[in-house]
C-alpha cells in the first residue's frame, strides 16, 4: 500500500480518540542515518509507537467482540501490542525522506494484528477485513474538501516532479527494505500519473514476520484513500497477490471501482488455483 504523502496522518485518528466504544484508524502515508539496517529503536520511540498502536489495537478489539465475542476479542487486542511492540526493533530504515517509511510502520501495524489473530486461530482474511474496514470508516469520518484538495497535489508539475525524483531514488536500490518503482506519465485520456512497483517493502516486511498471506488484503486500502481524494486509481496487478509489478494509475477526479467486494474473489480464485 503505498501513494502519495498522506494528508490523513495515522496521528490525526490516534489523537481523535475512541468514541462510543469504537474508532478506526486510517492507514496514513507520509514519509537515514543507517545505510540498510532497521531504524534505531530508543525507548522514547518505542513508547510513542506504541502509544500510537493503542488507538489500533483498541479499534480491532471492537471490530472483533460482535464477532467472536468480548473475551477473544480483548485477547487478540492485547496480544496485538505485545507483536508490535516486539516488530518496533524490526522495521526497516528507507530513508527519512522517503514516503514509504510510513508505509512500512502501517505494515507492522497489520502483521501485529494479523500474528494476534493468527495465534487466536483465527484467518489472515479477517484481520485483512477489519484494518480494511476501519480505513474506510475512518475516509467517511475525514473531512472530504481536505482530502480531495491533497489529492490532487500529484496532478501538479510540482506533484509530478517530486513522483519521478522518488522513483528515480529507488532505482538505486539503497535499502533492502525499500519499495522499487518506476514513475509513469500519460496522456491525461486513460490515466494522468502512475508508477509501476517491482519490489515492494511491505510484502517484504509481512514475509519475514509469516503472514505473507495478508499482503493483498493490506494492498486494497489504496483504493479507499483514492476515492477519498478524488484521484481516480486503477490496478491490475499488486505484488502482494503474486504478480510480477504493482501498476498504479491515477486519473484526477476519476471513479474508483475497485475496493474489497471487487478484487477479493478474483485475487483468492488466482491464488487458489495457482496453489
Amino acid at each position: 500500500m503505498s501513494q502519495a504523502k498522506n494528508p490523513l496522518a495515522r496521528r490525526r485518528f490516534l489523537n481523535a480518540g475512541l468514541v462510543a466504544g469504537c474508532s478506526c484508524f486510517f492507514p496514513g502515508q507520509l514519509l537515514a542515518a543507517q545505510s540498510a539496517g532497521k531504524v534505531a529503536v530508543d525507548s522514547a520511540r518505542s513508547q510513542r509507537l506504541q502509544g500510537e498502536f493503542e488507538g489500533l489495537s483498541q479499534g480491532a478489539q471492537a471490530w472483533l467482540t460482535p464477532r467472536v465475542g468480548q473475551a477473544q476479542a480483548a485477547a487478540v487486542a492485547t496480544q496485538s501490542r505485545a507483536c508490535f511492540a516486539a516488530l518496533i526493533g524490526s522495521i526497516p530504515d528507507i530513508g527519512s525522506d522517503n514516503r514509504n517509511q510510513e508505509s512500512l510502520i502501517e505494515a507492522a501495524w497489520l502483521t501485529a494484528i494479523a500474528q494476534a489473530m493468527q495465534a487466536s486461530g483465527l484467518p489472515l482474511r479477517d484481520a485483512g477485513r477489519l484494518f480494511y474496514d476501519l480505513c474506510a470508516r475512518e475516509m467517511a469520518q475525514s473531512r472530504a474538501a481536505d482530502a480531495h484538495a491533497k489529492g490532487q497535489v500529484m496532478f501538479s508539475p510540482q506533484g509530478r516532479d517530486s513522483l519521478k525524483r522518488w522513483a528515480d531514488g529507488t532505482q538505486q536500490r539503497r535499502y533492502p527494505g525499500d519499495w522499487v518503482a518506476v514513475a509513469v506519465f500519460g496522456d491525461g485520456q486513460t490515466f494522468d500519473v502512475g508508477y509501476d512497483y517491482s519490489a515492494c517493502g511491505a510484502a517484504k516486511f509481512f514475509a519475514a514476520h509469516g503472514v505473507a498471506g495478508v499482503a493483498p488484503y493490506f494492498c486494497l486500502n489504496d483504493f479507499t484513500l483514492s476515492r477519498s481524494q478524488g484521484t481516480g486509481l486503477t490496478r491490475s496487478h499488486t505484488i502482494g497477490q503474486g504478480d510480477a509489478l504493482c501498476d498504479f494509475r491515477y486519473k484526477q477526479d476519476g471513479a474508483v471501482s475497485q475496493s474489497w467486494e471487487s478484487e477479493v474473489p478474483r485475487f483468492e480464485k488466482m491464488l487458489t488455483a495457482s496453489s
